[in-house]
């Protein structure tokens, strides 16, 4: 039966700056005094003596970070198409989406989301969720106040609370 090695490199050699680099992890490794790591090190210091250790700088992912929308569910896509003035021609296409996800059997809530952000941050900005909260609220405030019936007390009125 064969013994699974793999030849791993910790260690390279740059002979035109006369380093020997690594990554920390690789020296620290090394610097426990045995193991393979301490004796690539070991063979590569003593063929190459006048060489500098170096620790290798760590690549940097520069990856966009995934957004989240906390808090984005149907109920809030439905209130915030509410607030636009042409909700009802936008509630068709937000409903005609559900329906057709449900159709051709793939995730709804998915679907309709990545409707709702082409649809509401077309230039992939990144939506904002606590504007479009606030007006949600706004919208709702100005409602309540232009449905409010006014209430007789004594000799003024005030609006319903």
């Amino acid at each position: 039966m064969k013994k699974n090695t793999t030849n791993t490199v910790r260690f390279t050699v740059d002979f035109i700056e006369k380093k020997i680099i690594g990554t920390k992890a690789s020296f620290d490794k090394a610097s426990k005094g045995f193991g393979p790591a301490y004796e690539e090190l070991a063979e590569k210091v003593a063929k190459h003596s006048d060489f500098k250790l170096e620790v290798k700088e760590q690549k940097k992912h520069t990856t966009k970070a995934k957004r989240t929308y906390d808090g984005m569910d149907f109920a809030f896509m439905e209130a915030y198409i509410e607030t636009l003035k042409n909700a009802e021609q936008i509630m068709a296409e937000y409903e005609a989406i559900k329906a057709d996800a449900k159709k051709w059997d793939i995730s709804v809530y998915p679907y309709t989301k990545k409707w709702f952000l082409g649809e509401f941050d077309p230039d992939k900005n990144g939506f904002d969720m606590a504007k479009a909260k606030q007006e949600i609220t706004e919208y709702r405030m100005s409602r309540a106040i232009l449905n409010a019936e006014p209430v007789e007390r004594g000799n003024e009125q005030i609006a319903a609370d």
